[in-house]
């Protein structure tokens, strides 16, 4: 085991002590503001599957046990990716941009998604949205624009997450109504499915 390697290590005593340290801060924080700023940059920038993996790793940090890899750039000063100025100026994106479905450059390609409610059913999109993020984890700029129709919807999503985003959605429900998320079919599929 790559535990029984390290000479340094965490005693399971103090590892408790920090955990319930924790525990206690969070019931009673000394700047909610700022947590939640860092608790939002935590989950814009770490992949949901990844999360508890991290949080780990940031207890070995500050236990001095891990350090991190020798030669990484930027390794050694994490601290202005948090300050609140730089933050804001990323947390916020334009109205414009974020209702668009152009992925910035290097994102991966969107799919569209299928969503059973519409105009009819007075579905807002930036409701939509939040639910979905709260579903899944992703952040909710990670949704991209919804396309509303009298009875349905369409909305736009990274490919790579669009399965997990259609199973965290089973069973959802908006407005009181039952909630059927899938993948959007091309027309070209409908018709050959009636033929």
């Amino acid at each position: 085991m790559p535990e029984d390697t390290s000479a340094e290590r965490i005693s399971e005593k103090s590892l408790d002590a920090f955990l319930d340290g924790l525990l206690e801060e969070l019931k009673n924080p000394q700047d909610l503001k700022m947590l939640e700023e860092v608790r939002k940059a935590f989950r814009r920038k770490i992949p949901f599957h990844l999360r508890s993996y991290a949080a780990a790793l940031m207890i070995l940090r500050a236990a001095g046990v891990s350090r991190g890899r020798a030669g990484r750039k930027g390794q050694g000063t994490p601290e202005p990716a948090l300050r609140r100025d730089t933050k804001k100026s990323q947390e916020r994106p334009s109205p414009a941009r974020s209702e668009k479905a152009e992925a910035p450059a290097g994102e991966l390609p969107r799919v569209s998604l299928f969503v059973s409610m519409g105009k009819r059913h007075r579905l807002r999109p930036a409701e939509l949205k939040t639910l979905m993020a709260g579903r899944t984890g992703l952040p909710v700029e990670s949704f991209g624009r919804v396309h509303l129709r009298e009875n349905y919807s369409f909305i736009e999503v990274p490919a790579a997450q669009a399965a997990q985003i259609i199973a965290a959605m089973q069973g959802a429900e908006l407005n009181g109504r039952p909630l059927e998320i899938k993948p959007a079919r091309k027309r070209s599929e409908q018709e050959q499915e009636g033929i």
